[in-house]
């Protein structure tokens, strides 16, 4: 097996295969009333009506009305008290575990779709691997030419996960009839093509495997920069914000880093308007970095890159992602002794030309988290409702990797919820993280832990200590898989506060799981 050279720029390739949806979303649909039809046998079972049962859990009437037909299906909690008022016996939790488990697979299957169809679209302008003199390279499941686990001095110049510039998940078939990926690298102004097996790539990321050295640091001066390599920037930025989320960011910053390196060093070869791309790419890597280190629980850091985004964003002129870096870095005042300045900061990311409809409904959000911050109630609700609609206006014309494409009608209900917390108008709260955890996309599986975490503080805040308990166990279980440090921080702080209600089993077992964990 031949290796790549160290002074090596790896940039990434992408490869679409085409595959069905395994799970049909015909039965995810006929679970749910499944489930609703089971709840309305047990409610008439024990002759209990729509009302009643509704002022038991509490919820309205309507919500049992559309439970009953398949329309909605609420989180664990509402049927943890469906159960505790009907009986039930176990079945309508297991139920709803079962249609809850279809529901993800079929969420994550639509998510990969979606992503192989995006990695289509820009096929055709990727250099094909074999193609034109291009040298392909082979690596299977385990390179017999790899040192071992943990050495980066192994044969051949090897390095660990962790110093190579990661990579895309693509489909197409070659090493052994798997999924790989294929990765174009650069060096001494050729091209060299890495192909990696899907399987391989994943053990690479949880750092189990290593690969040959490469390095994103060394581009040979007297090589042409593409313009092709902005798009292809931002092809990988978006997968990896991807994969932050299934591998976290621990795994991820460190690639992230790297390729900043390599933007730095290409932009300083770049003239004219191709180097003002790359300036501005270079800021949207430092935000992202500031992000991935904020959610480590670095702020120092976090606060360094996002002073970098935003300069590199003044330096290139690039007025759209300067408004959303100061409502980012609004973002990151709430809760702080500087919070004072988080409405300013909101209103001059709205006061910039041409801002995005969801930059602006983001903008919008640290507004009514200023308002809060006053104790404005009324200045709070009209923020919120300015970004219902600035994200419907939007909702038609802007794509999954738009800038603030996060900010969706979940994630409005979630920045709701917290407002009502801080407001101690609880019930409201539980209300509005309920709707945002129920409707969160499975693939942002960090995120929904922070609301989980969010909706627990809220059942507390409700002199409910069981169900935040066992709400904030299922944020702690996110927590661990994705290394979010700031769901757990948030996690533990609710613990402490639980310690008085330790007799109860739920509470509890939250302790305890926390002091297993370390």
């Amino acid at each position: 097996m031949t290796s790549l050279p160290v002074n090596a720029a790896v940039v990434p390739v992408w490869r679409c295969g085409g595959a069905g949806l395994v799970i049909d979303p015909q039965r995810v649909d006929d679970a749910r009333r499944a489930l609703g039809a089971r709840l309305a046998g047990w409610r008439n079972a024990c002759g209990v009506t729509q009302l009643a049962l509704a002022r038991r859990v509490p919820v309205s009437r309507t919500t049992i009305a559309g439970v009953e037909t398949g329309r909605q299906c609420p989180d664990r909690v509402f049927w943890q008290r469906c159960e505790s008022a009907l009986g039930a016996g176990g079945e309508l939790l297991a139920g709803y575990d079962g249609y809850r488990h279809l529901k993800q697979q079929l969420d994550q299957e639509r998510a990969d779709a979606a992503q192989r169809a995006r990695w289509g679209e820009v096929e055709d302008r990727m250099p094909p691997s074999g193609a034109r003199g291009v040298p392909v390279v082979e690596v299977g499941m385990l390179p017999g030419d790899v040192g071992a686990v943990g050495e980066p001095g192994g044969p051949g110049g090897l390095t660990t996960a962790a110093q190579l510039p990661d990579v895309v998940v693509a489909g197409g078939k070659g090493v052994g009839d798997e999924d790989v990926v294929t990765l174009a690298a650069m060096s001494d102004g050729r091209v060299v093509s890495l192909r990696v097996s899907r399987r391989a790539l994943l053990e690479l990321a949880a750092g189990l495997v290593t690969l040959p050295a490469v390095t994103a640091m060394d581009v040979p001066r007297s090589s042409a920069v593409d313009p092709a390599v902005v798009d292809y920037f931002a092809q990988l930025r978006a997968f990896l914000v991807r994969a932050d989320d299934r591998l976290g960011g621990r795994t991820v910053l460190s690639t992230v880093e790297q390729q900043i390196a390599l933007i730095a060093a290409l932009r300083r070869q770049a003239r004219g308007e191709l180097r003002d791309r790359l300036v501005s790419t270079q800021a949207r890597w430092s935000e992202f970095a500031g992000w991935l280190a904020d959610d480590l629980g670095d702020r120092a850091a976090g606060e360094r890159w996002l002073d970098c985004a935003g300069s590199l964003a003044q330096e290139s002129d690039d007025q759209e992602f300067w408004a959303y870096v100061l409502a980012r870095k609004a973002q990151r005042m709430v809760r702080t002794s500087d919070e004072d300045r988080v409405a300013a900061l909101a209103r001059a990311a709205l006061r910039l030309p041409g801002t995005p409809a969801l930059v602006r409904a983001f903008a919008a959000v640290q507004q009514a988290h200023g308002s809060v911050a006053q104790g404005d109630v009324d200045g709070f609700q009209a923020a919120i409702e300015r970004a219902h609609s600035l994200v419907a206006d939007a909702s038609l014309t802007s794509g999954d990797d738009s800038l603030g494409s996060f900010c969706t009608r979940p994630y409005l209900a979630a920045q709701e919820g917290e407002g009502w917390l801080r407001l101690q108008q609880a019930d409201k709260a539980i209300g509005s993280f309920t709707a945002a955890v129920n409707e969160w996309p499975e693939r942002y599986r960090r995120e929904r832990g922070v609301y989980l975490s969010r909706t627990a503080h809220a059942y507390l805040a409700a002199l409910e200590p069981g169900h935040a308990a066992t709400v904030a166990a299922e944020a702690l279980t996110v927590a661990t898989t994705t290394g979010s440090a700031r769901v757990r921080r948030d996690v533990a702080a609710l613990a402490r506060q639980l310690e008085p209600f330790r007799g109860q089993r739920d509470v509890r077992h939250l302790l305890d799981q926390l002091a297993t964990a370390g």
